[in-house]
């Protein structure tokens, strides 16, 4: 009984770690240059690792660092729905986790783009394909040090 709620403690404070760290290299990085989309692909990760309420909680917090005064706007709507669409189409397809988890990230960035701002981000392909090589490669580090 104290071994699981350890566990469970565990889990969750990785995941409010990871999810800070995702804030902050989203936000550290993008004057830079480098506009990767880690809190969403923290979100996908979630999507595979907890149950729906935990990950609402996720996608919440994450609405409110990212965006002070949340608005309804196209961006959060679907920085809501691609995490929830994630956690619903791995609940009912048997996916590889490893492998799942990487197209998920680039679909659903892919995604996320194609709807909000289809004719910045495809304009440029290059810097979309490197945000979706720096976010797969986050995404598999999360997922490797979350998973067990």
């Amino acid at each position: 009984m104290i071994r699981e709620s350890f566990l469970l403690f565990m889990k969750y404070l990785s995941a409010i770690l990871v999810f800070i760290l995702a804030v902050m290299l989203q936000l550290w990085l993008a004057p830079g240059g480098i506009h990767g989309d880690f809190v969403l692909t923290a979100l996908i990760v979630f999507a595979f690792l907890f149950e729906f309420w935990e990950l609402a909680a996720f996608i919440i917090f994450g609405i409110f660092l990212l965006n002070l005064w949340p608005s309804f706007n196209l961006a959060m709507l679907m920085f809501v729905l691609v995490p929830l669409v994630v956690y619903v189409l791995c609940r009912r397809f048997s996916l590889d986790l490893w492998l799942g988890v990487a197209a998920s990230i680039a679909g659903g960035i892919i995604v996320f783009y194609a709807v909000t701002a289809p004719l910045a981000a495809f304009s440029a392909a290059g810097p979309l394909i490197l945000d979706l090589i720096a976010c797969i490669i986050f995404g598999e580090l999360v997922l490797c040090g979350m998973e067990g």
